[in-house]
């Protein structure tokens, strides 16, 4: 990235320590003082952060523009940092990737967007946290099955979102981890796409929703059975979309942290001050064991369900290697299942019912063996907390889809029916997890202590 050093105007408001910013839409279709300029049809999203560098992702408006970004350090805007301009045509995409940044800082950006001819205006504004290292102490939350995409704009399930989305900006965390499900469209599970239509409009739908919080907080996001990406669709279909996903949805790659991943940008490990984050993909490596009875169906056995040979593999290699104090797994839904019936089973409900089931055993396994806290899933769209020989099965909600799953369908004994978020306070001395709902009250939570040296 070249970038070019210029003076800061010392006018311009610090928006960011407002009170009135934490509400306020993260992205502007105003130029300042009201006039009418360059737009962007989706906000900014921050990705991929590291020690030194952050992706900053954008689409644009209605008009040939070419945009850059200034950034600087919070606290320290003596000088500001500028990108080359990156030139865009109508409804492009957007990419900055900052870096020679200082790890575990806070910085402030500008998007300034131009159409030809035209003096700049600022079309969004925003912060961002580099990836913190050692002992520091930071909060982070996990989202669960918003099915954004699933539902008209105006719907009473946007309004969960919305609010949900609005109670977590206030939170402030470094980066948000979103389980799957995050989009639905009405095809995307029962048939293989043949078309990006669906996943186009569902992606765009959830960087509108999301926006006022992806602004300010890293995303990564998980492949759930909604995302269209499921091994029992062939595999130009899961390509489709998924290359849909990675153009909308940024995520770490291979290449991104120490600890590797996938080309596809469906798997990944990251380091975060004292604690170490595996994402995994149960989706697009399982293939069922034959002809499936009905479309809606995703595997044959239970046994079915897996991560793959070689995702297996540098899980735990990944765990193996790991010295971090706190270890997490996130992850849509068990490598198994155990529901209330045998059809929820194949489905892959029931979380730590399911801990001695299938290829989930032998991650159950590797969690003993290696020291990981807490297992967190989605799928079930309630609030779960079990423990199985001291690992905690947390399961935080849903933040959009309407469907509450009783006992009948996941088997759980004690649950709670909200929509909300898991917000995630990790000290070098304890990680806290808190269960938030809708309206943004705590009501249940657990604490872990860090592992013991091996």
């Amino acid at each position: 990235m070249t970038t070019i050093r210029s003076s800061r105007d010392p006018s311009r408001r610090d928006f960011l320590t407002t009170a009135a910013a934490v509400v306020a839409p993260a992205f502007l279709t105003r130029g300042l003082e009201g006039a009418v300029g360059p737009e962007l049809t989706l906000p900014p999203l921050l990705a991929r952060p590291t020690r030194s560098s952050i992706l900053i992702h954008a689409r644009n408006g209605h008009n040939e523009v070419a945009a850059r970004v200034r950034f600087w350090e919070m606290g320290r805007d003596e000088s500001v940092v500028e990108t080359e301009a990156e030139h865009s045509m109508p409804g492009g995409f957007l990419e900055w990737s900052l870096d020679g940044l200082a790890a575990g800082s806070r910085y402030e950006y500008e998007i300034l967007s131009a159409e030809p001819g035209r003096r700049d205006w600022v079309v969004a504004r925003g912060s961002f946290v580099t990836q913190r290292v050692g002992d520091e102490s930071f909060t982070a939350v996990l989202l669960t099955d918003s099915h954004v995409g699933s539902f008209p704009e105006g719907s009473p399930e946007l309004q969960v979102t919305d609010d949900v989305v609005r109670n977590v900006r206030r939170e402030n965390p470094d980066f948000v981890i979103a389980l799957g499900d995050n989009v639905a469209w009405a095809t995307s599970r029962n048939d293989p796409q043949e078309h990006p239509d669906g996943a186009e409009r569902a992606y765009s739908m959830y960087r509108r929703h999301t926006g006022p919080l992806t602004a300010f907080s890293s995303h990564f996001g998980i492949i759930g059975n909604w995302e269209g990406e499921t091994g029992k669709f062939p595999p130009e279909a899961r390509g489709l979309v998924g290359d849909v996903r990675q153009r909308f949805l940024p995520n770490p790659d291979h290449l991104t942290y120490p600890e590797g991943g996938s080309l596809n940008q469906d798997y990944y490990a990251f380091a975060w001050g004292p604690a170490l984050f595996v994402a995994l993909n149960v989706q697009s490596y399982t293939e069922p064991s034959g002809p499936l009875d009905r479309a809606a169906d995703d595997v044959n056995r239970v046994e079915d369900w897996t991560l793959g040979r070689e995702q297996f593999a540098w899980l735990e290699r990944t765990l193996k290697d790991s010295a971090y104090p706190f270890n997490f797994i996130c992850i849509h839904h068990t490598v198994g299942g155990n529901g209330g019936d045998a059809l929820n089973t194949l489905y892959g409900r029931g979380g730590a019912r399911a801990a001695g089931i299938g290829e989930q055993r032998m991650v159950h396994e590797l969690m003993r063996e290696y020291g990981v806290q807490v297992f967190f899933y989605g799928h079930d769209h309630v609030f779960v907390d079990e423990v199985i020989d001291g690992i905690h099965y947390a399961l935080p909600g849903s933040f959009g889809a309407p469907w509450r799953f009783a006992p009948a369908v996941t088997g759980y004994r004690r649950y709670w029916p909200d929509a909300g978020h898991a917000r995630l306070t990790v000290r070098p001395t304890e990680t806290r997890v808190d269960f938030v709902n809708q309206a943004g009250s705590s009501f249940h939570s657990f604490t872990v202590a860090p592992r013991r040296s091996r």
